[in-house]
């Protein structure tokens, strides 16, 4: 009697992998066939082919994406049952289980081919790409899951792309998507007052949708690969804290508000290390070793780009991973970046700082307070920022940051022209040394 059962195929304890069917058509006769299901391998009980009930759960697999992936699988199970039932004359082939994997996965694309793929709106498809970014069956180009805040920023688009349509009194489908909504669209969000970058990140995410429902087979249309159907871009005025105003941060006595440290604390610790918030604020003694020459380090794998980095610790930074024992408390990006605010006025960052805005396709300036322009990724830069005016070599610093190329690093970094000059003067060519 044909049986099937899941299965993952990696000896790896903590990777994400795929979760496969492994189908006895006989005993004799078997093979695998992949599902769209990711899995960590430490979390896979192989005996009961599902998700350990008892497992430690983290931000890369969390309890609720092991809830969802336990019921996926027993709703894949039964159709595939289904399936079998209404064929049991013929026996199962690996060609035959994947189509009935694809149909399960893709409900919309079996049986009609080009014309009943069709039928699932531009609204619905990005719906439909969207979750399937939250669940990991969609996965980046580094073939890894997506972070959490792209996932947030493709659920603001939804919202944005349906107040929109309902403005223009219109269900906008493959077809319309041309350089007259271009221009509406642009023109619409720019009358509402949203920024340049903002606007261009909504064309961005729209064009990456677009293209990926084309390569599906869904439309033809490759209107947005026009020059005109460009994404918008302004100059950002970013800060960097420097290291003396890290330092009075640091020293800042806020032992009186549990809220305020941990915020300070899990943003310093991305000062000292250059990453992204979503890696530095989750670093936990599995990404803590030491090396045979006694310097510790911090060993981790970026969630945004699977880039492998290791990091020196340095002593402040080393006092805070001994404050919480080797484990950051769990914080949200938007309350650190809240309480970080009202802890850097406190520290005194006020400075006064002229700021370049785009207002109904106009440029214009105000003043703010350097301490009302810090947010989490001030970390990073800061930290990438202070590494360079050490004296640490470019390409070192990349290792860190995961900056691909020089001239991309050095855009990233905030150096002033009166910094530039500073560090030409201590070149012989200039000191005459």
């Amino acid at each position: 009697m044909a049986t099937f059962s899941y299965r993952i195929r990696t000896t790896k304890k903590s990777a994400l992998t795929k979760v496969y069917i492994r189908f006895n058509v006989d005993r004799k006769t078997s093979f695998y066939a992949e599902t769209q299901y990711l899995v960590f391998s430490g979390a896979w009980d192989d005996k009961k082919q599902t998700v350990k009930n008892r497992y430690s759960f983290t931000a890369d697999f969390t309890e609720q994406q092991g809830r969802e992936l336990t019921a996926k699988l027993a709703e894949l199970r039964s159709f595939i049952l289904g399936e079998m039932a209404k064929d049991p004359k013929h026996a199962m082939t690996k060609t035959k289980l994947e189509k009935i994997i694809y149909s399960f996965h893709h409900p919309r694309s079996v049986s009609g081919g080009r014309n009943t793929r069709s039928r699932e709106s531009l609204t619905d498809y990005i719906a439909r790409y969207t979750r399937e970014m939250e669940d990991g069956t969609r996965l980046n180009i580094h073939k890894l899951r997506y972070g959490a805040s792209t996932i947030k920023n493709y659920k603001g688009f939804i919202i944005q792309f349906d107040e929109f349509c309902k403005a223009k009194r219109k269900r906008y489908d493959f077809g319309d998507i041309d350089l007259k909504f271009y221009d509406d669209f642009v023109a619409y969000f720019t009358a509402k007052d949203y920024s340049v970058n903002t606007i261009g990140r909504h064309v961005k995410e729209l064009k990456i949708i677009m293209r990926a429902a084309r390569e599906e087979g869904l439309h033809d249309n490759g209107t947005i690969e026009s020059r005109k159907f460009r994404v918008l871009t302004a100059e950002v005025e970013n800060i960097y804290l420097t290291e003396s105003e890290i330092k009075v941060l640091a020293d800042l006595d806020l032992s009186g508000d549990r809220h305020k440290e941990v915020a300070r604390d899990i943003f310093l610790v991305g000062c000292y290390t250059a990453q992204r918030f979503s890696d530095y604020s989750t670093i936990n003694e599995g990404n803590i070793r030491t090396l045979e020459s006694g310097q510790r380090v911090i060993d981790l794998k970026q969630q945004k780009t699977g880039n492998h980095v290791i990091i020196p610790v340095r002593p402040e930074l080393q006092a805070i991973l001994d404050k919480y024992e080797n484990r950051l408390p769990k914080s949200y990006e938007q309350k650190v970046n809240k309480y970080i605010k009202d802890v850097a006025r406190e520290a005194g960052i006020t400075e006064k700082i002229e700021v370049s805005y785009i207002e109904n396709g106009e440029k214009k300036t105000h003043i703010v307070e350097k301490c009302d322009m810090v947010k989490t990724h001030t970390a990073r830069r800061s930290g990438a920022t202070n590494m360079y005016l050490a004296g640490i070599p470019t390409i070192a610093i990349m290792k860190i940051t995961g900056h691909k190329t020089e001239k991309e690093f050095m855009k990233y970094i905030k150096i002033t022209e009166e910094q530039t000059a500073m560090e030409l003067m201590n070149h012989p060519y200039f000191s005459g040394k």
